[in-house]
């Protein structure tokens, strides 16, 4: 299910008449004034994501002797749904939420932080572009919902509203399934195990695109990859020649290629030398794909990149507190603006991502899924969502650059506001 969101409810229509040239100018204002938000609001959404995909690869969440791992994920659904709770949230649970997003480094004031949410989720599900965003409340028939947190949700957010029958599991599991599994190359079924809540709160993100120029599957052939110093693997690789804009970092050890797809989105590639892809993730910034992008220089290579297929699942309730939102699955937790009836926490908050890069192009589906339950019933609350990224000088001599060799870091951004949409990183292209 696609919404199709419109812009003219955020952004007003510019005319050309001269009668009304106050208003075109107050009008060209307002339109700076939105754009600045959202550039702020895309910065906020991207520290949130570096910030935390150094977490979840950090040697403290990982473990100390434990060897590298596939991930990957896409941090732009897990803050759209936090974004969404924050319209209910009050107090602490409001404000750690704030704070783990980064959102209480603007200067925005939080109504201008949502609407900016709702101009970016516009952009990024306009027609013929290769990105679907859906969000949706499963909330239970009888629940009655802040009136404010409704329409916000549907207004800001486009997200439906579904009345479900959550005493019957089986029923309400189906719906929820339904809805968050709309691609059928995606291998994952029935990501919602079990039911009991009274509500759930759902984003799905799904990303299908072509790459601008393909790889033939003709010239794919099976390769090694040394995942870890003790671990060789045979893998398809793909290889194709062509230029493309690359950057070999003197700052990070690593070399990066940019590989864009159509309608606006580029996999950004950084390639860790061998026994550096901590280094590399933990070194990872908005700062550091700023500079890259600015140090393109187009280069024919020869260029070898693995196909791969992989799933993360990730358990918000133990990882997010570590980036300081901690209040909102406790019984402290504050969400009356959620509903008054009753005081509510965030029982299970789950996020789960699939990528999956062949010769055609990549298809990414994310989807995070958080449960609100009484504090007395959260404890036994569980849900899992699922099915639920300035060009120089021409170099023609520079030796093969071949992704095949060590373990490497993806991030796919949207070129039209930057924003981050999923990113991992690949230690072994056969694990799933």
């Amino acid at each position: 299910m696609k919404f199709l969101l419109v812009l003219l409810l955020l952004i007003p229509v510019i005319t050309s008449s001269d009668d009304h040239k106050p208003e075109e100018s107050h009008e060209g204002a307002e339109d700076e004034k939105n754009a600045q938000a959202l550039n702020e609001v895309v910065k906020r959404n991207n520290e949130f994501a570096f910030n935390f995909f150094k977490q979840l690869t950090s040697v403290s969440s990982q473990g100390k002797d434990s060897p590298p791992k596939n991930l990957v994920m896409s941090t732009f659904s897990i803050s759209s749904a936090l974004s969404m709770l924050l319209l209910g949230a009050q107090s602490k649970t409001h404000q750690e939420i704030l704070e783990g997003l980064s959102l209480n480094n603007t200067n925005l004031p939080e109504s201008e932080v949502h609407r900016a949410y709702s101009t970016l989720l516009h952009l990024l599900n306009e027609p013929k572009r290769s990105l679907q965003v859906d969000n949706a409340l499963f909330v239970e028939q009888t629940l009655t919902l802040g009136k404010n947190f409704e329409d916000d949700l549907r207004n800001l957010y486009h997200a439906e509203i579904r009345k479900t029958k959550f005493n019957d599991p089986q029923e309400a599991k189906k719906e929820v399934n339904e809805f968050v599994m709309i691609e059928p190359e995606v291998e994952i079924k029935e990501p919602v195990k079990e039911i009991s809540s009274d509500t759930m709160l759902s984003n799905h993100v799904l990303f299908e695109g072509e790459w601008q120029d393909a790889f033939n599957p003709a010239f794919t052939s099976t390769r090694k990859f040394k995942a870890d110093k003790n671990t060789e693997v045979d893998v398809p690789m793909m290889h194709r020649k062509g230029q493309y804009n690359t950057y070999h970092d003197t700052e990070l050890p690593c070399t990066v290629v940019e590989l864009p797809y159509k309608n606006d989105v580029s996999m950004i590639i950084a390639m860790a030398e061998p026994g550096k892809i901590h280094e590399v993730e933990q070194g990872l910034s908005a700062e550091t794909v700023q500079r890259w992008k600015t140090s393109w220089s187009k280069t024919l290579i020869d260029l070898y990149l693995p196909k791969f297929n992989i799933t993360s699942k990730i358990n918000l309730v133990d990882e997010l507190p570590e980036v300081g939102i901690r209040t909102p699955f406790t019984g402290a937790a504050n969400f009356s603006g959620i509903t008054p009836d009753f005081r509510l926490k965030v029982g299970s908050a789950v996020h789960q991502a699939v990528i999956n890069v062949d010769e055609k192009g990549t298809v990414a589906t994310a989807a995070t899924a958080a449960t609100a339950a009484t504090a007395a019933t959260a404890a036994t609350a569980a849900a899992a969502a699922a099915a639920a990224a300035a060009v120089g000088n021409v170099e023609m001599s520079l030796p093969p650059l071949r992704f095949y060799n060590h373990p490497i870091v993806v991030i796919f951004i949207n070129q039209i506001t930057d924003n981050i949409l999923f990113m991992g990183t690949v230690t072994n292209p056969t694990e799933k």
